[in-house]
């Protein structure tokens, strides 16, 4: 098969993508990846074909926006800028096709696959990667600006679901969207989260069974596997100076607000003030050294980036901003997990580890006393009990990245 891969977001929607690549290039699949130049050279180094959708310096530009981590407003500035690109990666992805060859993969956000899937009849499926991109009055997502809605009733959660659907969401997306499909000859379209974004064919939900259990009201469609973690040809290696750190005294606690966030000035403060009330050292992961106070303590390490199968096995505890990726990781490594949610699906991701023991939900704006308690309690035994059943469980679905390779191939295979 030729594959035809987009995949919109930042590392921890990415990463899964070139993982499920891989599994199909070992089958002797062509596979080619659209997504930002900022990926460019993971991407090509695991032997895919790279499309650019963005230049880095856009990458960068959202990533500036302060608003993009807005509980509410952080979508609207991503859908603003997916819509705003619409036309020209719908035009890209379709000059790729060949008829009777290509199978489309979109990512949640992906919707110039649906697009060229619905005008040239090519086969295609959606890979979600968080529970909260599929809406449910039975176990409702936990979004930013709305809460927890598991306490009412089906039939209110529905009700409130669609009204917010119609009155709000379909007027702000639907006529940018339905612009772009009237230039392809497409006839217009409501409903446009709830419905349309998913693949009529096939929808991949990426995450294991037992982390977000199968909801009656998700598309027929849906099929769920487990998590697709990106694992290196070869052993993954720390950089020599964090190596160093690691080796150098108690192991420490991990602080990562995500390898987008550019502005958490506010969770490193109160991540350093915690372990220093605590007596415990630290690492610090994130790409924008700005956001760190300066010096650092001799008790803590900044690193840009480092690879989380090989860092987070050799933490106490992972404090992070709640990103699937950055969520699934930490599991397979059997650490205890604080989310501190910003935006996005993030704060659906913390209530469902939550509610599974695996995990301590925080918010930047806490008081140090309470960052303290969070960060004491993740330290008990129990807390590292639950956090490796967890990573024995993750070990169970180590084949989800082929499962999802095996729907690709069925439905390539469809007459």
């Amino acid at each position: 098969m030729h594959v035809l891969i987009c995949a919109v977001g930042s590392a921890g929607d990415v990463y899964p993508f070139i993982a499920i690549s891989q599994a199909l290039l070992e089958r002797g699949h062509e596979v080619q990846m659209q997504t930002s130049s900022r990926f460019r050279a993971p991407v090509e180094r695991a032997g895919i074909g790279f499309v650019p959708f963005g230049s880095t310096a856009d990458y960068e530009r959202l990533v500036q926006l302060p608003d993009l981590w807005h509980p509410r407003r952080g979508l609207q500035i991503i859908l603003r800028e997916l819509l705003d690109r619409l036309a020209e990666s719908t035009a890209a992805l379709e000059q790729l096709v060949r008829p009777k060859e290509t199978v489309l993969i979109g990512s949640t956000l992906a919707w110039n696959v649906r697009l060229v899937q619905e005008r040239l009849g090519v086969p295609g499926a959606t890979v979600h990667l968080s529970p909260s991109c599929l809406a449910s009055a039975t176990l409702p997502p936990v979004l930013p600006g709305v809460g927890d809605l598991s306490w009412l009733p089906g039939w209110a959660v529905r009700l409130l679901q669609s009204i917010s659907e119609r009155v709000l969401i379909d007027p702000d997306i639907a006529p940018a969207l339905n612009r772009v499909r009237a230039e392809l000859g497409l006839q217009p379209v409501r409903r446009v989260l709830s419905r349309w974004m998913h693949s009529p064919e096939l929808v991949i939900c990426a995450w294991p069974e037992w982390f977000a259990p199968t909801q009656p009201d998700w598309p027929d469609q849906a099929v769920t596997t487990g998590f697709a973690l990106l694992r290196e040809a070869q052993p993954s290696r720390l950089d020599p100076a964090l190596a160093d750190f690691l080796e150098a005294g108690p192991i420490p606690i991990g602080l990562t607000p995500g390898s987008a966030m550019a502005h958490g000035k506010l969770f490193f403060a109160r991540g350093l003030e915690a372990c220093a009330t605590l007596g415990r050292r630290a690492v610090l992961v994130t790409p924008y050294a700005d956001q760190l106070p300066s010096p650092l303590p001799d008790w803590a390490h900044h690193a840009a980036y480092a690879p989380f199968d090989a860092l987070l096995p050799r933490l106490a505890t992972l404090v992070h901003h709640g990103g699937i990726g950055t969520c699934a990781e930490a599991l397979a490594a059997g650490v205890p997990q604080i989310v501190v949610p910003f935006a996005h699906d993030q704060f659906d991701n913390a209530a469902r580890l939550e509610r599974l023991g695996l995990g301590v939900t925080l918010k930047a704006v806490s008081p140090a006393s309470r960052w303290v308690r969070a960060f004491a309690q993740a330290q008990t035994g129990e807390a590292a009990a639950m956090a490796a059943v967890a990573a024995e469980r993750m070990n169970h679905t180590t084949q989800s990245v082929q499962q999802i390779a095996d729907r690709i191939e069925r439905l390539g295979t469809r007459p």
